[in-house]
């Protein structure tokens, strides 16, 4: 079996590495702050001394640049590993990044004068991270294309480094010859440095599905109340429809006096008021049932799965949750009102018919109401 040459491995390792470096920084950079991205950039960056370190060796394995070169990339692919966990939200993973690097260099300082063993080593501190991180993205919720990208490189980096382990244990017992084992180690080690830009690669899609999903939740979410916005509300009914034959109900809120109100105070009292609605509505609801703001002061709340009388219950009950919560303003506590629609959607309507007859409620609800003063209702 033909062995490729270790120093050139070596210089791929370390330009492979620098190119990645660029894409990092580039990422860390432009969507700052990025705590995921800077670990990945620092765990490409280690990767990039220790290529360097490791081609000051040569093919000869001078053993100082060896342990030295294999510890710098045991802490880098550790650093993978904590730009998961800080993708995924979480703190911490330094401390065992930094044991594990430690104990690997004390295993090969021990081994300094034997050759196999140091290999040993070296294969099983990179696999042992690998293994964490490869751990750490099959617990992903949903883990996309991106994270299953990086899972198999992990994977078969981590099957690379388990041969050479393998194959150093056979040289050891006679099993297998030192050209064979040589040869089966630069396949190894190639292996690893492609696996590397794969999970590279992996990690930029999962960078990228994350920011496709806050852009998508931004262009659906009403920026003021932090409710659904009309495009966000439209989406879920669609959604809701494509259903088929289940039943939903929709209920139309709408501010009593809120003209008056944004006359009397400011319109900064009114987007006040509207957030306030907002938040209400917004936890009163079930955790099926959804909350989207129509336009102006107008708000809808959709019940999946509820008929019109549950519906209608549940709308009143938020009706006098509005009546009864009052919200503060330049010191003055303001009450609110609101006038409410329901409807109940009916098997052959679609998504904007059900609107249409909770709004013709609302007009109904609000032409009931007795003559108003014109103005909100405060209290001292």
């Amino acid at each position: 079996m033909p062995s490729l040459d270790f120093l050139t491995l070596y210089i791929v390792i370390f330009l492979n590495s620098l190119t990645v470096c660029v894409v990092w920084a580039a990422f860390a950079y432009r969507y700052r702050p990025n705590p995921a991205a800077l670990y990945w950039l620092l765990g490409m960056g280690l990767t990039v001394v220790g290529g360097a370190v490791l081609a000051i060796q040569g093919n000869a394995g001078a053993p100082v640049p060896a342990i030295g070169g294999n510890v710098l990339i045991i802490l880098g692919f550790a650093q993978f590993w904590i730009g998961l966990r800080r993708f995924d939200g979480q703190a911490g993973g330094q401390k065992l990044a930094l044991a594990i690097a430690a104990l690997a260099a004390c295993a090969m300082i021990a081994c300094f004068e034997f050759d196999r063993g140091r290999a040993v080593v070296y294969a099983a501190g990179q696999a042992t991270v690998m293994g964490l991180s490869i751990r750490h993205l099959l617990r992903f919720r949903q883990p996309g294309v991106g994270a299953i990208v990086a899972v198999v490189a992990f994977a078969v980096a981590m099957l690379g480094q388990l041969m050479v382990i393998g194959s150093n244990i056979s040289v050891l017992t006679g099993i297998m010859a030192f050209p064979v084992y040589y040869a089966l180690a630069s396949y190894a080690l190639l292996c690893t440095v492609f696996s590397g830009a794969v999970w590279n690669l992996g990690f930029a899609l999962m960078m990228i599905d994350r920011l496709q999903t806050r852009l998508a939740h931004l262009s659906e979410t009403d920026e003021l109340t932090g409710v659904a916005n009309r495009r966000g509300l439209q989406i879920r009914l669609a959604e809701l429809s494509r259903q088929g034959d289940q039943v939903y109900s929709v209920a139309l809120f709408d501010l009593d006096d809120f003209k008056p109100l944004n006359d009397r105070y400011g319109h900064a009292a009114g987007d006040r008021a509207l957030a306030h609605l907002g938040r209400l509505l917004s936890g009163g609801v079930g955790p099926t049932d959804f909350v989207g703001r129509l336009g102006g002061d107008e708000f809808c709340v959709v019940f999946p799965g509820t008929a019109y009388g549950e519906a209608l219950r549940l709308a009143e009950a938020l009706r006098a949750s509005v009546s009864a919560t009052p919200f503060d303003f330049a010191g003055e506590e303001i009450r609110l009102s609101a006038s409410v629609g329901v409807a109940e959607r009916a098997p052959e309507e679609n998504d904007l018919d059900v609107v249409v007859e909770a709004d013709k409620a609302l007009y109904a609800d609000k032409a009931r109401k007795p003559f108003r003063r014109g103005e909100p209702r405060r209290i001292a």
